[in-house]
């Protein structure tokens, strides 16, 4: 686990927590043909927080930040414009599980499943 100041901590659970939201958020409108273009505003205001974080302090949890933000703000735009998201989506998927590892060595308090190290062992074998 890397040693993260408290602030910095706390800030990457708040960008982490918007980001997943705002997924589900996209998620749902996607599935139920819901009106996407409405998020396109929350999904760039969370594009320039991850930026401004990242660029006041860099490291690996917040640059992919930014780089899930980026995926799904393009995700919905595309969707808003009425495109195919499968491409949109499948980047969507490899941003947010290269972020939700990151923040795994951040935030101990955000669940890890026990297999995440390649050494799960199975009980009552």
């Amino acid at each position: 686990m890397s040693v993260a100041a408290p602030a910095r901590e706390a800030e990457l659970q708040h960008l982490y927590g918007r980001f997943k939201g705002l997924t589900l958020a996209v998620s749902a409108a996607l599935l139920l043909d819901g009106p996407i273009a409405e998020l396109a505003d929350d999904a760039d205001a969370l594009l320039v927080e991850c930026v401004q974080a990242a660029a006041a302090e860099p490291d690996a949890a917040l640059i992919e930040c930014v780089e899930a933000a980026c995926a799904l703000a393009a995700l919905v735009q595309r969707a808003a414009a009425g495109a195919s998201t499968e491409d949109e989506l499948a980047a969507l998927r490899e941003a947010h599980l290269r972020l939700r590892r990151e923040v795994w060595n951040v935030l101990p308090c955000e669940y890890v499943p026990c297999c995440v190290a390649g050494t799960h062992t199975h009980r009552g074998e």
